[in-house]
């Protein structure tokens, strides 16, 4: 897959997240405002949303490699990325470092500008593990509304990344 084709497929994961967050927060839509049902979707969404900073880290740092690389580190990078990998801020910090100790250095200032940024990244991804392991009772702050803000802090953060990445 090529350098424009993934950074689109991300795009394209960001755009219908935000589609979908604004179709369930808007008030003026034809939404269902059973508690019950909101909090399943808000459940859903969490999950999508630990999905794509999972897949947008992962794609800019391929895309990264890609450029620069041999096929052969290329394909040996891809080789050994775990299938799934938590997104939580130490391990992004870790991976980053791996590439790049100034990018881990810039991450870890762009954590700490902003009091609620590594927890909105801690959280989500504590949330989709939760969910996916059958502990929803332990998921209460799980809103649309909270969803959506965690949204917004990964969108910035894979910004960051890409920003990082590109230069």
């Amino acid at each position: 897959m090529s350098s424009h084709s993934r950074h689109n497929t991300h795009d394209k994961y960001r755009s219908r997240l935000d589609n979908l967050l604004k179709s369930y927060v808007e008030k003026d839509k034809d939404v269902d405002t059973d508690p019950e049902s909101q909090a399943h979707v808000a459940k859903y969404l969490a999950i999508l949303v630990s999905g794509y900073l999972e897949q947008a880290i992962k794609e800019l740092l391929f895309d990264y490699v890609q450029q620069g690389a041999r096929p052969q580190v290329t394909s040996y990078v891809k080789k050994t990325w775990p299938s799934s990998k938590n997104m939580k801020t130490d391990n992004i910090k870790s991976i980053l470092q791996q590439f790049n100790s100034t990018w881990a250095e810039e991450f870890a200032d762009w954590l700490i500008q902003e009091e609620n940024r590594k927890g909105d990244i801690n959280t989500i991804v504590e949330w989709r593990n939760r969910i996916a392991h059958g502990q929803e009772s332990n998921t209460n702050g799980v809103t649309l509304y909270s969803v959506g803000a965690k949204f917004a802090t990964a969108r910035n953060l894979v910004s960051l990344i890409e920003s990082m990445v590109r230069s």
